[in-house]
């Protein structure tokens, strides 16, 4: 196996897709390594986490990324966030499009599995509308930033935060250039509401944008049942986590009401993807931090700068059960039949991500000697990825303490993540084809 994965001639589209992420890392590890990225200078093997985290839009971090890194550091650190956003095809693609480079069927086979577009009909288009929307949107959020930091830091310093955090935003990507990160801020509506709007964003899937702009500039009568469903559970899960988070901090001491509101809505939104956080997480009981990995472990919607199995995936899985105890041998959504091969993906991606992070957990709690529960968030929300954590004392990632193993792990989860736990693994599995021949029903008792 080891032999196919680094044959050229047997280079699968999943592996391509791997192959870039290493070696986005591998470039991003190194500028980061520099004496010009740190003020002091860091490890290797933090300078590997920090890439990776960024490429992945994960936002764990290893070090604080405003005393450690330099402007050059962080300038690296937003490259690597808005590549790892798009992806590293995406934008390859996008300039190659620009100069009127004619894709190949391969290229844009490549390109589809990258973003996760259905099909290769008018993914050119979709590709040269999707990425001036996203600089577009990214533009306006640090604009509105630019208003609120404006009133703390002078206009270059506020100008710097502003682009920073309109791009780690709306990528999911979690990091953060403040230099006591958002908890000083925690009872502002305009910070909270813009950083949200961005997060919900970039959340959505680029497909579901793409076909949001079609159906406002009504080239399209109707919305596909891919959007209605990512659209109505988002929103289910925003409202949920909500009022369940409310339910918690609103026993809080020492935080005001509209403290409360603002702290159960932006971790509501936040806890899925993005990773920012305007209060210890530490503050939350037991069942509320469950609940956020629940929300982390479930993520956004596919083919965006979010994590996850995915909404639909977790919604596909709870129809077939439904569909099951109500006896119909057909699962249905929004009048539409699910096929069987949709079922079956939803199904292995479940199993292997729950399979994984348990895993990763039990192991990571053994070398680590950590608790169950701060050692679940981590791995569930370097999974994810999300980058919200527990944390150590210093304020940093709760796996800034733990061994280099325990890194790695954190470090190859991460990238898992990123890429989708079922192209990481067909990456390395291959997908051969289907046998023609099929063996007798086994007929077992469940």
């Amino acid at each position: 196996m080891i032999f196919r994965f680094y044959n050229p001639f047997l280079m699968t589209p999943h592996r391509i897709i791997l192959l870039s992420y290493l070696v986005l890392i591998a470039i991003g590890t190194l500028l980061l390594y520099l004496p010009i990225s740190t003020y002091e200078g860091i490890s290797f093997i933090d300078a590997l986490f920090t890439a990776t985290s960024a490429v992945s839009i994960t936002g764990l971090v290893v070090v604080d990324t405003y005393k450690t890194f330099t402007p050059f550091g962080k300038a690296v650190i937003l490259l690597l966030i808005q590549i790892g956003g798009l992806g590293y095809m995406g934008f390859t693609t996008y300039f190659l499009v620009l100069l009127r480079r004619k894709l190949s069927l391969r290229d844009r086979i490549l390109l589809a599995e990258s973003v996760n577009y259905p099909g290769l009909h008018g993914l050119v288009r979709f590709l040269k509308r999707i990425v001036p929307f996203v600089v577009g949107v990214e533009l306006l959020g640090a604009l509105l930033l630019l208003a609120f930091f404006l009133g703390y830091f002078d206009l270059p310093t506020g100008l710097a935060m502003s682009i920073f955090h309109s791009v780690s935003a709306f990528n999911n990507a979690g990091f953060s250039i403040l230099p006591e990160g958002l908890s000083p801020y925690r009872d502002s509506l305009w910070l909270n509401l813009v950083f949200s709007l961005l997060i919900i964003l970039g959340g959505l899937g680029f497909y579901v944008i793409h076909e949001l702009i079609l159906y406002q500039r009504k080239e399209i009568q109707r919305l596909s049942t891919h959007t209605k469903l990512v659209l109505a559970s988002t929103l289910f899960l925003l409202v949920a986590g909500f009022l369940v988070l409310l339910l918690d901090t609103i026993r809080w001491e020492g935080y005001s009401l509209k403290e409360k509101l603002l702290i159960a809505l932006f971790h509501s939104v936040s806890s899925r993807t993005a990773g920012f956080s305007t209060v210890d997480l530490k503050n939350f009981s037991e069942g509320a931090l469950f609940f956020l990995i629940v929300l982390m472990f479930v993520g956004t919607g596919p083919g965006g700068t979010g994590g996850g199995i995915k909404v639909t995936t977790a919604v596909v899985i709870i129809l077939v059960v439904h569909s099951y105890l109500k006896g119909s041998g057909q699962v249905v959504v929004f009048g539409r039949r699910i096929p069987e091969d949709t079922i079956k993906r939803a199904i292995t991606i479940f199993v292997l991500s729950f399979t994984y992070t348990t895993l990763a957990t039990l192991i990571l709690t053994h070398t680590e000697k950590t608790p169950l529960l701060p050692t679940l968030f981590e791995t569930v929300s370097a999974f994810s990825p999300v980058g919200l954590s527990l944390g150590n004392p210093q304020g940093l990632s709760l796996c800034a303490d733990w061994s280099p193993f325990g890194k790695v792990v954190i470090i190859i989860t991460m990238l898992m993540g990123r890429m989708g736990i079922l192209s990481f693994m067909l990456a390395l599995y291959g997908k051969g084809e289907e046998s023609r021949i099929k063996p007798p029903e086994a007929r077992l008792l469940l």
